[in-house]
């Protein structure tokens, strides 16, 4: 049986606010791949979040994950710590991208790159806007500057 309080508290809610699918509820699976976040108001769907992992039940329900964040309502997506009816946080498996184990470059890559193809996907039709590649060093402030001098500077 299954001991962790994060998971027991996703089923006991009354409201059904958090909606998770469920092969990320499990703890032998160690299924790797692509996740996205999703807020559901009143059926309009939009992503706010996508992200890999080679562990769906770690990423959610273990220390910092996803799920346990929202529990205590620190989640780095600020929208998703005060949903309220009609408004669902839904947590969807997009794609699995198993371990070929051909090249440990490859394997890695692969991750990265469905990643990628995900996010595309959701700012292609203006969701998923907070996100950025992993390892950017520009700050949101130094972006706005420079977009300011380039501005001045093209005229």
């Amino acid at each position: 049986m299954n001991k962790n309080e994060t998971l027991k508290w996703l089923h006991n809610q009354e409201d059904n606010l958090i909606v998770v699918d469920e092969r990320m509820t499990d703890i032998k699976g160690c299924t790797r791949g692509i996740y996205g976040i999703f807020v559901n108001d009143g059926g309009i769907e939009k992503c706010v979040y996508v992200g890999k992992t080679d562990n769906f039940y770690s990423r959610m329900f273990k220390g910092q994950g996803h799920i346990c964040r929202l529990r205590r309502k620190t989640h780095f997506i600020e929208e998703l710590n005060n949903i309220t009816k009609p408004k669902k946080v839904i947590f969807k498996i997009l794609e699995e991208v198993p371990f070929i184990y051909d090249n440990y470059y490859k394997d890695l890559q692969r991750l990265a790159s469905a990643e990628t193809y995900h996010i595309n996907k959701y700012q292609n039709i203006d969701q998923c806007l907070n996100q950025v590649p992993e390892g950017t060093k520009v700050t949101e402030k130094e972006w706005k500057e420079a977009k300011l001098t380039y501005e001045k500077n093209k005229n």
